[in-house]
């Protein structure tokens, strides 16, 4: 018996909850690879990978142990994992678990992560990446920004793109993901840059809460092109100059979800969404075919109503550009009743503004933001009680499974 099993069957001993086992299997079917991780030998994970790249048998089960972190934690649990894990990822992962428990003390605890055997792969292929690619803004702008070797020293090569199914396409909807797919394909094809695609049922089985956990989901799907790179590159949500914290993908957390053989990058975070938006019309054609859009994720299409969607033509008028990626454009009206989530969206609203000045850009749209920004400030009180009210919600675990339950099948 090594140190781990030692240590696994200590923590069944004690008074301490039982350890959480994770197990990994593998099997090849019609062309994809897939690679389930279970839980206790009950719940299944997998991911199921299509690439055009031949991938090498897994050295590490770290992507497991990525993908069942956020688990471990809210149960409370020790996880053991019955295979091998680099000791790097191991040793940040203990890191990583004090930043989330001391940023949500409530809901998730810090507890021993072992395994079978820690050993420390070869750091080889550091000048390739793999690219998390949506289609969206802050992904095209990273891929491009690489392959036009704009990147400094932090260049690397992009070996492939990975467009992700069950995040914010469902599983449920397969024409909406085919359409994405060929959407990302038109694109990267522009660049030469071939896309691979991973589909899991990560989300909708072992997520608990979306916006903090999904930085874990979408590195446990980079993770597995870990033999052929040697960075995951994932385009950073906000800039520097507006970090959003706690939020699943952030500068602080994510870079902790790494191994010195394969690292995690965010990729463009000096830059603002304007910004972003202006060096994809100044470098490239490909706006038009830019997916931005969360509410119509089963038609792989941007509905061009939905905050996202709006915010994006905001974005692209603003850097002197025409929004044509969208099913319906926003029009004067749409813009002014812009239908912000938070406050902290008139931060975006505000920039793309000083950004149009800076550019001397004008136009009607300008007075449909600052409406819209006056709006927001107005409804600030009723934003921050629904804020607090699913906050309360999302604090009793069962009772937030068995209402989203609930809202799925009314969907």
């Amino acid at each position: 018996m090594n140190i781990h099993s030692h240590l696994f069957g200590q923590a069944q001993a004690s008074g301490r909850k039982t350890p959480l086992l994770l197990t990994v299997s593998e099997t090849v079917d019609a062309g994809a690879l897939t690679r389930t991780m279970h839980l206790d030998g009950e719940r299944s994970i997998y991911f199921r990978v299509s690439s055009p790249i031949a991938l090498p048998a897994l050295q590490t089960w770290d992507f497991a142990v990525v993908a069942a972190i956020f688990t471990a934690m809210r149960q409370g649990r020790p996880l053991h994992v019955a295979g091998p894990v680099s000791a790097s990822l191991l040793a940040n992962i203990e890191e990583f678990q004090e930043v989330w428990a001391s940023w949500f003390p409530k809901r998730y605890s810090v507890v021993p992560v072992t395994a079978e055997s820690e050993i420390e792969p070869p750091a080889t292929a550091h000048d390739k990446g793999v690219f998390a690619f949506s289609g969206g803004v802050d992904a095209t702008y990273s891929l491009l920004r690489h392959v036009r070797r704009q990147a400094g020293r932090r260049n690397v090569e992009p070996v492939t793109t990975v467009l992700i199914h069950g995040f914010d396409i469902g599983l449920e909807s397969r024409p909406g993901f085919e359409t994405a797919l060929a959407g990302a394909r038109a694109m990267t094809a522009r660049l030469d840059v071939p896309v691979s695609s991973v589909e899991t049922n990560w989300r909708r089985d072992l997520c608990y809460d979306w916006e903090m956990e999904h930085g874990a989901g979408i590195m446990a799907c980079l993770a597995q092109f870990s033999g052929i790179a040697g960075v995951a590159v994932v385009g950073g949500d906000e800039g520097y100059e507006m970090i959003d914290i706690p939020w699943g993908s952030n500068p602080v957390s994510s870079p902790l979800l790494s191994s010195r053989a394969f690292g995690l990058r965010l990729e463009g975070m000096g830059s603002t969404r304007t910004e972003r938006v202006a060096f994809i019309l100044d470098n490239s054609d490909l706006a038009p075919q830019l997916r931005v859009c969360w509410e119509e994720g089963r038609t792989g299409l941007n509905c061009g109503r939905c905050e996202k969607c709006i915010r994006t033509q905001v974005n692209i008028l603003a850097a002197g550009g025409k929004p044509e990626a969208f099913v319906r454009n926003a029009g004067f009206t749409h813009i002014a009743w812009y239908p912000s989530k938070s406050i902290r969206d008139n931060y975006f609203l505000k920039e793309a503004l000083r950004f149009a000045s800076g550019r001397g850009i004008g136009g009607r749209w300008r007075l449909a933001v600052r409406i819209a920004i006056v709006k927001n400030a107005i409804f600030l009180p009723w934003t921050q009680s629904v804020s607090r009210l699913k906050n309360r919600i999302r604090e009793n675990e069962a009772l937030y499974f068995r209402l989203r339950k609930m809202v799925k099948g009314h969907g």
